[in-house]
């Protein structure tokens, strides 16, 4: 059963000039609830312009967006502040993401008090060290702040406040790009893991093609705007007959990019995730 639904998505901006760009030019697609999707594409395809769409942090010109059933763009600003709780999104740079006045006790905090989650504040910081915990993080973090972080745990704390309000879709858009070989690893190891325990389903942004292989379900080329290609990882990166996707995948960097989770070790001096059901 598809938990997004995506028809006719359009969305412009207003390029240098006066020029109008299509940034996203009437997209349709749909993800199964529970699968991952992968999105590959150049810079400036307009990738993350729309996972932005997706969950309203940019508005569409036109189109529909289903998530959970929901049409989002129909919800008024008092509904769509109470829905966001169930679609979050994880960004590319963590430490612009994380506002480096607050402590990490607060970050994580925040979309609780904004979602009136919990009553009271007991009950909000128990969430709060058990998302922690569910990312590698212990109790001995709360207090510090962003700029104390290595970039991987300030990795681990967005996707700690994504996960906090206990979501159904993640849109992640470039997770792991500014991260070194190893802790790019590891935080696909545990987004991987934190799916199967959670049911999520995720969008997966991203340049690289090989982390994309193993870590995605679905694939869909995006080239000026527009979805030139979908199916099944194997047929889109193996199989494809599409001259464009023929080029990404030629220009792409060898596989030695992607290390199987499984045969590398944290580095990030980490407790162990402790990964459960909300």
């Amino acid at each position: 059963m598809a938990i997004i639904e995506v028809k006719d998505l359009f969305k412009t901006f207003q390029a240098p000039g006066g020029r109008v760009v299509a940034a996203v030019d009437n997209v349709s697609f749909s993800v199964e609830a529970g699968t991952c999707l992968g999105i590959i594409g150049e810079s400036g395809s307009g990738k993350s312009t729309l996972g932005r769409l997706l969950l309203r942090l940019h508005e569409a010109d036109s189109g529909s967006i289903l998530l959970d059933g929901q049409d989002i763009r129909a919800l008024g600003a008092a509904a769509l502040r109470k829905q966001r709780q169930h679609w979050q999104i994880v960004f590319q740079e963590p430490f612009a993401s994380l506002n480096p006045r607050l402590s990490i006790r607060q970050i994580v905090e925040e979309p609780l008090i904004v979602a009136r989650t919990f009553k009271s504040r007991s009950e909000r910081q128990e969430k709060v060290v058990r998302t922690l915990e569910e990312v590698g993080l212990s109790a001995e973090f709360l207090d510090r702040r962003p700029a104390n972080l290595s970039g991987g745990q300030q990795q681990r704390v967005g996707i700690a406040r994504a996960l906090v309000t206990d979501p159904t879709i993640v849109v992640l858009d470039e997770p792991t790009s500014s991260l070194d070989l190893t802790i790019r690893a590891s935080i696909l190891r545990m987004l991987s893991e934190l799916q199967r325990a959670r049911g999520l389903t995720y969008v997966f942004i991203s340049h690289d093609i090989d982390t994309v292989r193993h870590f995605c379900s679905q694939v869909a080329v995006m080239h000026r705007g527009r979805f030139i290609e979908v199916g099944t990882a194997h047929d889109v990166l193996n199989d494809s007959r599409e001259p464009y996707t023929q080029k990404l995948l030629a220009a792409a960097m060898p596989p030695l990019s992607y290390i199987p989770p499984g045969d590398v070790a944290d580095p990030d001096p980490l407790i162990p995730p402790k990964v459960v059901t909300a």
